[in-house]
């Protein structure tokens, strides 16, 4: 049986040295009962002895800078597409779950809430072009159809498409 080496430099309890060669004959011996016995208690000496300090409950629940800005490239660059909240999370290697708690954490929104109110502000700067229909406008937003577009434009802005457009549109001054 060869032996366990530890490199100098990672020294490690007497305990773990024991837990780390009773692993290793359990798989050399291909005994899955006695393997799986093994690293339970290699795993649970290791967590009882060096879990790292646990982060205050508010750091856990926001999303690491790299991941929020992930996560809204990924929301962003799918507009037109049905897209699962379950798939960005992956992407950001967490939880779909502790995901949204995360982002909605971060940036006050759920990842939903988000993505519909960057969908409702592209759809204000295409309005600012008064030769460009509503209906395209909302499939260009990434909505199924002018009237759900001009629902939730509706209930985001407490206005509609047309009005804001209306209210909204630059004023070109009449020729003298």
């Amino acid at each position: 049986m060869n032996a366990l080496t530890l490199p100098p430099a990672a020294p490690l309890d007497t305990l773990t040295y024991r837990l780390l060669l009773s692993l290793q004959e359990a798989l050399e011996a291909a005994e899955h009962q006695v393997v799986s016995q093994a690293g339970r208690q290699l795993c649970e000496h290791l967590l009882e002895h060096y879990q790292p300090p646990a982060m205050p409950a508010a750091e856990r629940l926001a999303l690491a800078p790299w991941q929020e800005r992930k996560a809204k490239e990924i929301l962003a660059r799918s507009l037109h597409a049905r897209l699962f909240i379950a798939d960005v999370a992956a992407q950001c290697a967490m939880s779909r779950s502790h995901f949204s708690r995360a982002f909605k954490k971060t940036t006050g929104m759920s990842p939903q809430e988000w993505s519909l109110d960057l969908r409702i502000r592209r759809a204000k700067e295409l309005l600012a072009d008064e030769t460009m229909p509503i209906s395209v406008i909302s499939l260009e937003c990434g909505f199924a159809d002018q009237s759900h577009f001009s629902r939730m434009f509706g209930k985001l802005t407490g206005t509609s498409p047309l009005r804001w457009r209306r209210l909204n549109a630059p004023r070109t001054e009449a020729a003298a």
